[in-house]
């Protein structure tokens, strides 16, 4: 005999099944349900790779931090910076300061435009990708300040003036006499140490592209 505390159940598999005269709230419709259901880890995870074409492993690290996927994918709707360098910045400097200082992803001072904004300004080539770190992490110490407004007050911007890369390149080029000799002996690897020195002097604000086509023409 039917149970009178319980409605009856009855289950079809989409809308289309319903009989006419059906009453939906007695009835279970598993597309309905189904539809309704959060995306699994999974499905997420496989998501993300074809969608994006990050690596497995960086799928796995978006979808066991609780907020990183909404905040990754944030991101990459205000930059037009790639996936794949995109996510190296929310695995590793997002990521790491936020587990420096045991914070969650909504805890987070840097807010998803606000890396965005500082990731454009680094693929239009105003600033290098290592001001852009030092820039992150003012922003998160100050929070509200913006990239444009740090990079201003601390004059972090990439130095392009060619004749004063032309001074600073020769000057390098000048005092390692032994590293312009190997170059010019077919060791094309030392010009990235002179690169280095370059930068060194520059404090990592000079054009990286301009540089080595200076010091290309001074060490041929």
């Amino acid at each position: 005999m039917p149970e009178p505390n319980l409605p009856p159940l009855i289950v079809y598999e989409d809308n289309a099944s319903l009989p006419t005269g059906t009453d939906a709230c007695q009835a279970v419709v598993v597309q309905k349900i189904r539809e309704g259901l959060p995306e699994l880890p999974s499905v997420k995870r496989d998501r993300l790779v074809q969608t994006y074409g990050i690596l497995p492993e960086h799928s796995f690290t978006l979808v066991n931090e609780d907020g990183l996927v909404e905040y990754f994918e944030a991101v990459l709707k205000a930059t037009k910076k790639e996936p794949r360098k995109v996510i190296g910045w929310v695995t590793n400097e997002l990521l790491g300061h936020l587990k420096q200082q045991d914070m969650s992803v909504s805890q987070s001072p840097v807010s998803p435009p606000a890396l965005a904004e500082l990731l454009d300004l680094q693929e239009m080539g105003h600033i290098s990708s290592s001001v852009a770190k030092q820039v992150f992490q003012e922003m998160w110490r100050s929070s509200g300040k913006t990239a444009p407004q740090i990079i201003h007050e601390h004059d972090l911007g990439l130095v392009s003036d060619t004749a004063q890369l032309h001074s600073i390149c020769q000057n390098i080029v000048d005092s390692h006499p032994d590293e312009v000799q190997a170059i010019r002996n077919g060791n094309k690897k030392v010009l990235n140490k002179l690169m280095g020195l370059v930068q060194k002097e520059t404090k990592g604000r000079a054009d990286p592209v301009l540089v080595r086509t200076i010091l290309q023409e001074k060490t041929s």
